[in-house]
């Protein structure tokens, strides 16, 4: 997609949230993140009426892939006493309000949807279009697999547009979502997607627990040491390749023959990408512990494209030793 196509695309979804009256709960409140604004790319700048991109009009929504854990806020005690007494449950029990959501799938609208790191909500989440039912219905699901099926986190893509205020009165960036690419996960579950089952031959057991501790202890290292809210390019790309943990998996089982370990995740600029695109460089580069100054560093690389609302791999998987 080019940057002007993207742009055409942006200003069009702006209209038809501007239609819908979508701004109507935006604050002027301070905000958790200010991401980077896309700008135009053209031989004038951008500026002026007779641009071919546009004139002065920006675009207003920036993508975004976040990882986080779903929950929902009221907003204002108002409503949170509204839907006490509408449904005679303490819906600020999560499970209570699953159940009431059973029942009438139609209150899921009444509450804001938020995305958390680490008990802090970072984002509201705003189903909107002619798949919102379908996005509620998915941001139920991963409520609900949190809390029985131990599911830990979420990717929510999308794009952010204004603010939405919660209950304590704090303003956080809202985020419209793209249905096809909201996924929850458990760690242990998306390793095993990975590799399979672990086999019974004791050998080979050994083997697969220990490809399996190095994925997950990649994974942990993009949660918690290097956890972001996904706005800039970079951010997103690291954060789809958490989230496409198959591409981590062909990475960790090469790297295992070897007797290789994670030693630093790099995401740097693709020095060549297809036109239109965004491309970044994920970077996984390994030593081996027994053998420090004797043996070359391994870097595995592979390049996520991320000028669409969902990122996607470019190319093949490569490989190269650093002495």
């Amino acid at each position: 997609m080019s940057e002007i196509t993207q742009l055409e695309e942006s200003t069009a979804v702006d209209e038809a949230f501007e239609e819908a009256g979508l701004d109507s709960e935006e604050s002027d409140a301070p905000v958790l993140v200010a991401p980077s604004e896309l700008q135009p790319s053209c031989a004038c700048g951008g500026k002026g009426a007779s641009c071919g991109c546009g004139g002065a009009k920006r675009d207003k929504a920036h993508l975004v892939y976040a990882l986080g854990t779903v929950g929902y806020d009221f907003g204002s005690e108002a409503r949170r006493d509204a839907l006490v007494q509408q449904t005679g449950k303490n819906v600020a029990n999560p499970r209570d309000f699953l159940e009431v959501l059973q029942g009438d799938p139609s209150l899921a609208a009444a509450v804001t949807w938020t995305l958390s790191l680490e008990a802090t909500v970072v984002y509201a989440i705003q189903p909107a279009g002619a798949f919102a039912e379908a996005v509620y219905d998915r941001l139920r699901q991963f409520l609900q697999a949190q809390l029985s099926e131990g599911v830990e986190r979420a990717a929510i893509p999308g794009r952010i547009r204004g603010t939405a205020r919660l209950l304590n009165g704090q303003a956080v960036p809202r985020i419209f979502p793209e249905l096809r690419g909201l996924y929850d996960w458990s760690t242990p579950a998306l390793v095993q997607a990975v590799l399979g089952p672990a086999p019974a031959d004791s050998d080979a057991g050994a083997e697969h627990a220990q490809r399996a501790s190095a994925i997950g202890n990649f994974l942990e290292r993009i949660y918690y040491e290097l956890r972001n809210l996904g706005t800039s390019p970079q951010d997103r790309a690291l954060n789809f390749a958490a989230t496409n943990a198959f591409q981590a998996g062909v990475v960790f089982s090469s790297a295992a023959q070897s007797g290789l370990q994670l030693d630093k995740i790099d995401v740097e600029r693709s020095p060549a990408c297809r036109p239109g695109a965004d491309c970044w460089d994920v970077k996984l580069v390994f030593f081996n512990p027994a053998r420090r100054l004797e043996q070359a560093r391994r870097v595995y690389r592979y390049t996520v494209d991320v000028s669409d609302v969902v990122p996607v791999t470019v190319g093949p998987l490569r490989s190269w030793d650093v002495y």
